[in-house]
Formats: C-alpha cells, sequence, structure tokens
C-alpha cells in the first residue's frame, strides 16, 4: 500500500463516523485556523483535528472507571500510554487538536527551510487519490466502485476539500507515513540527512530490538457456517484437546533435542491436523514492542528461547476458538541486511527514530508562538468544542406485531 493510502486507509473510520455525529457550527464565510506566512490553512484542518483527537480520548476513556456508552466522558481524567499525568478529557482533546493543527503548520515550514525536495509524480498520484476518495468514496482507492463521496460527509462539518488534502497529504502522527511527513523525516535521518543514522547503529537498533520467529498453528476447534454465512466455531472436547496437546508438546521437545526441526514438524501437522502452508508462517520478523502490544503471548514465549529453540502455546483456551502453537525462535542475524541496508531499511529507521521525529515536531509546534510568520485565529478556533460531537445512542423499541423489516431506513 503506498505511503497516502496507508494514512487514508487509517483514519477512514473517523470520517465514517464523522457523519453520525451532531453537526458542527459551519460559517458560510470561509475562515482560517492558521497562517504560517503566505500559506493559510482552513478551519476544517482544525475541526477534523478536534474530531480525531476526541475518538482517541473516547477510546481512552473506555477504560476509565465511570464511563458509560450514553453519557458524556469529557468530565472524566483520561491519559495516553507515553503520559504520567492524567487531564480532563475536554481540555485534553483541545490541547491534542492545537497540537495536530500546529505540527501541520510544523511539517510544511520545515520543509520549506530545509529546501526538501518532494517527489512530483508522487505528490500528483497522492493528491489524485485524494481527490478519488473526496468525489466518490474512501474505497476508490482500491479500484472499487462503491459511490460514497467524502465530500457529502465532511463538508457539513466545515472541512472543505483543501483541508482534507492538507490533512492527508501532510498527515503528522506517532509514524512518519504521509508523503510530506516522510519525506521530512528522510532529509533529517536517512542517507545523506541532516542527523544521518549510521548502518552501523541502525544494525544494533534492529538486533536489539527486532525478533525472527516462525509458528505452526494448530486449530483446538471444529469450524461451520450457518445459513446465512456466518461462521460458528465450537472448541474441541478436553479429552480431544489433551490428545492433540500432548503430541504437539512432543513434536516442541523433538526440535528442542535436535531430532527434528521446523519444517519436518510442519509436515507432520499438515498429514495429522490438515494445517496448510498457508497458515504456517516462517521467519516473520517482528520489533519485539509491537508484537508485545499484539500479541502478548507468542511475545513471551519468543522473548524466553535461544536461536533454534521451540516452545508451546495455546490461545484462547477458555473461548470457542482454542488455537495450539508451536513457535520457533530464528537467528535475527539471518536477514539483517534487508533491515539494515536492504528494502526494509525504511520500516526499522522509523522505528528508531519516530519518538525523536515526535519531539522535535512538538517542540517545533510549541516554538511557533514565537515566531511572527505564525498565526492562530484563536478567536474562530475556540467556537468548536468536543461537546459538538457527543451524540447519545438511540435507544431501540419494539412494538409487538411490528415488522421491524418493513419499510426502508438510512443511517
Amino acid at each position: 500500500m503506498k505511503p497516502i493510502q496507508k494514512v487514508l486507509a487509517a483514519v477512514l473510520a473517523v470520517v465514517i463516523v464523522v457523519s453520525m455525529a451532531s453537526c458542527v457550527p459551519v460559517s458560510l464565510t470561509k475562515q482560517w485556523s492558521y497562517k504560517y506566512d503566505k500559506t493559510n490553512y482552513d478551519i476544517g484542518v482544525y475541526i477534523y483535528a478536534l474530531y480525531s483527537s476526541y475518538l482517541t480520548a473516547d477510546s481512552l476513556a473506555k477504560d476509565v472507571k465511570g464511563y458509560k456508552e450514553d453519557e458524556s466522558f469529557l468530565d472524566l481524567k483520561i491519559k495516553a500510554d507515553d503520559e504520567t499525568k492524567k487531564s480532563v478529557a475536554r481540555d485534553w482533546i483541545i490541547d491534542k487538536a492545537k497540537e495536530s493543527g500546529r505540527e501541520l503548520v510544523v511539517v510544511d515550514k520545515l520543509i520549506k527551510e530545509n529546501k526538501v525536495k518532494l517527489d512530483k509524480t508522487a505528490m500528483t498520484s497522492a493528491v489524485q487519490t485524494v481527490q478519488d476518495a473526496w468525489d466518490m468514496g474512501p474505497y476508490a482507492m482500491y479500484g472499487q466502485n462503491y459511490y460514497n463521496p467524502l465530500s457529502k460527509q465532511l463538508e457539513p462539518y466545515g472541512v472543505s476539500f483543501d483541508s482534507f488534502k492538507q490533512i492527508y497529504v501532510s498527515q503528522t502522527g506517532n509514524t512518519p507515513y504521509s508523503l510530506k511527513t516522510s519525506a521530512l523525516f528522510d532529509s533529517i535521518y536517512a542517507k545523506g540527512g541532516t542527523d544521518e543514522v549510521s548502518d552501523k547503529d541502525l544494525e544494533e537498533f534492529f538486533l536489539e530490538n527486532y525478533v525472527d520467529y516462525s509458528y505452526i498453528p494448530v486449530k483446538l476447534y471444529d469450524s461451520s457456517t450457518d445459513s446465512d454465512g456466518n461462521a460458528n466455531n465450537k472448541a474441541f472436547s478436553s479429552k480431544k484437546t489433551k490428545k492433540i496437546q500432548t503430541v504437539l508438546k512432543a513434536y516442541v521437545k523433538e526440535i528442542n533435542n535436535g531430532s527434528a526441526d521446523f519444517d519436518s514438524i510442519a509436515k507432520k501437522c499438515e498429514s495429522k491436523y490438515g494445517v496448510t502452508s498457508d497458515e504456517e508462517v516462517k521467519n516473520r520478523v517482528d520489533s519485539k514492542k509491537s508484537l508485545k502490544s499484539s500479541d502478548k503471548e507468542v511475545y513471551k514465549a519468543v522473548i524466553g528461547l535461544k536461536n533454534g529453540e521451540a516452545a508451546f502455546v495455546t490461545k484462547d483456551a477458555d473461548g470457542d476458538s482454542p488455537t495450539a502453537y508451536i513457535i520457533v525462535k530464528n537467528d535475527i542475524n539471518k536477514d539483517k541486511e534487508s533491515y539494515v541496508s536492504g528494502d526494509n531499511r525504511t520500516g526499522v529507521l522509523q522505528n528508531m527514530k519516530s519518538d525523536d521525529f515526535k519531539k522535535l515536531l512538538k517542540k517545533e509546534a510549541k516554538d511557533l508562538s514565537k515566531d511572527k510568520k505564525f498565526s492562530e485565529n484563536e478567536g474562530y478556533i475556540n467556537k468548536y468544542s468536543p461537546d459538538t460531537f457527543f451524540e447519545k445512542p438511540e435507544e431501540t423499541t419494539t412494538t409487538a406485531g411490528n415488522d421491524s423489516g418493513s419499510g426502508d431506513s438510512e443511517s
């Protein structure tokens, strides 16, 4: 997926939810949120930043005592994973929205100051992707013809096409995916950058922070599909489950005592349990941080192994889809060249320096207040409140004798 498509796809959920929220106050005259030198940023840039921050705050608030789906969470105190102090959600949202808006300005400012060259072909392609999504819908970038133009969803909230384009071509975040942000990131940390990361330093980071592993998944449940096409899973009996687990644990011992390797055990699992080659995963390379976040069970197993050793793990043991895994840790040195100086270098570099880059943007955004070229339309920005986006869920009522399937409905 292209960088601009990654950004667009990542935030499409926000766009869809926006269409269901209560209306944001919209001015009939064109308003701006920020100015830098001769560049204006429409108020839509801030509106979108405010709503994105609102959604993030909502997800954080769900873990806070007192959160209720049918009540506003804006008076609850929240904090992100990288924060030490809690803040009232309403204030947190406003602060993050203003920070995001300023960072958008900073990206353009630094690109101009550092004379960063943008790939014209990539820029043309990025703008066309955004235009297609605006005119035809978010699925246009995948070549699908499902007509659901984002313009109809966003314009009523004060987000114009120009705002939309500024957001997605210059989107900032934890990982520099977008076209402009990526170009700026590379101008600092990539080969020939002002703070270039050497292959040696990148290799040290890679070997310390990444892990290479393979695994074989074996289902401990039956799966069927009902007449409506819904999947129904049912865990095996405890007796059958224990029998399979005993065999798989024996396979792990074979790998660990050297009498078998991953490939030979994979063939046995294919023959005995119907595990396909597509289900097997060989030489998967993940950052330890991302693996720990996405799959704690696998992370704990892999981290405790030496190269070539195997472990046995069962996931969702008490659920309806329990799955057993034979996991083998591989030598991370084997493919390091690809990740240090080859095709995968960019991803490792982003993981290594994204926190530093994020801090740089935050500092520059804060320092904009001292820059005479910068203006913030506080009077107009402050008209927009996070309270605007809360909408109490509608109650569902059922009338006896009424066929709920009759008639048409819109959402």
